[in-house]
């Protein structure tokens, strides 16, 4: 799934439309939020494909304020402090193989995961925390845990960028 961002009335070519997957999606529309609350606030449904959006004027501003925010660094300061704290979540134990590293439900031991010896046939780096030992897991790598769910959504100030150049373009937009 992702979100289709189409121009109402485009000047440019990169105006026309806009595109992320949910995971680009979900993390540039809060960084826009963060970076512009008193035009974003214009859209209600950022996180929906309900066809909100924003008028040619307020996105024409809204464009000039992320290429501000780009220019004296404040999006490159707000996407480290995102990603910090994504990275001090905990862990999650991995739902394949209910956090002990090793899957014995039926489509685990019919692949041989409970055998299998952590190394390099199963792509572990040496320092993997249980290197050598018998039993995997293909949803966690024999870990147990992966990273929090909040790390698979990512934003750049590339993808900023380019999303201020759409709407310098669109001539309004709605989400679709």
């Amino acid at each position: 799934m992702g979100m289709d961002v189409i121009g109402l009335e485009p000047i440019t070519e990169a105006g026309q439309y806009f595109r992320r997957n949910i995971w680009g999606w979900r993390r540039l529309a809060d960084m826009v939020c963060v970076i512009a609350p008193r035009l974003t606030a214009h859209c209600e449904h950022w996180h929906s494909n309900d066809g909100d959006g924003l008028d040619a004027e307020t996105s024409t501003l809204l464009a000039q304020e992320l290429q501000a925010a780009i220019a004296s660094g404040k999006a490159l300061r707000l996407i480290a402090a995102r990603d910090a704290a994504v990275a001090g979540l905990p862990r999650e134990a991995c739902h394949l193989c209910d956090g002990i590293g090793i899957r014995r439900d039926q489509i685990g031991v019919q692949a041989g995961q409970p055998e299998r010896v952590i190394g390099p046939d199963t792509g572990a780096p040496p320092d993997h925390p249980r290197y050598g030992q018998t039993g995997w897991c293909n949803g966690c790598s024999g870990r147990g845990s992966n990273a929090n769910f909040e790390s698979h959504y990512y934003v750049s100030v590339d993808d900023i960028a380019e999303f201020a150049r759409f709407l310098a373009g669109c001539g309004g937009f709605e989400i679709c």
